[in-house]
């Protein structure tokens, strides 16, 4: 059985139901819980000396501290112990950061969401699921938001 659950979260409507799973998974298992959030400043570091880039850089960390502590007043009203964590990209690949930390972790599944962008766009954009498939031999439960009919 799983026992150490690494689940990266964004601000999409999926990572509400990807934290729903996690949540009644380690509840029933009992297993330890790492969340983590990117906030990815790669975009503002090239352009340092310009202003206003300061307080853009502080509007994306805001904007990534108020999900982190939405998530931790959510797992505190379900009573489910977990670390939840904040981490700052100034360039990493995204899927190699979540890697890496979820090795420090020590975790043996990752919970994720897709949110099923299209082959275009996923050509374009990359998935996260995917780069983890190639950086981490962790299993990966991936969670859909499912068209409705």
């Amino acid at each position: 059985m799983f026992k150490k659950v690494y689940v990266p979260i964004d601000n999409s409507d999926i990572s509400d139901k990807v934290l729903q799973e996690a949540i009644d998974l380690v509840k029933s298992t009992k297993a330890e819980l790492r969340i983590s959030h990117v906030v990815n400043l790669e975009q503002i570091t090239f352009g340092i000396e310009m202003v206003g880039v300061a307080e853009l850089k502080d509007a994306l960390l805001n904007i990534g501290k108020t999900l982190i502590d939405q998530v931790k007043e959510r797992i505190a009203k379900e009573g489910v112990p977990a670390e939840v964590k904040l981490i700052e990209n100034y360039g990493s690949d995204i899927g190699s950061l979540i890697a890496e930390d979820a090795k420090e972790f020590g975790a043996d599944l990752f919970i994720l969401g897709s949110h099923h962008l299209g082959s275009f766009s996923h050509f374009i954009t990359g998935g996260i699921a995917e780069d983890l498939a190639h950086e981490t031999q962790i299993p990966i439960l991936l969670i859909t938001k499912h068209k409705q009919s």
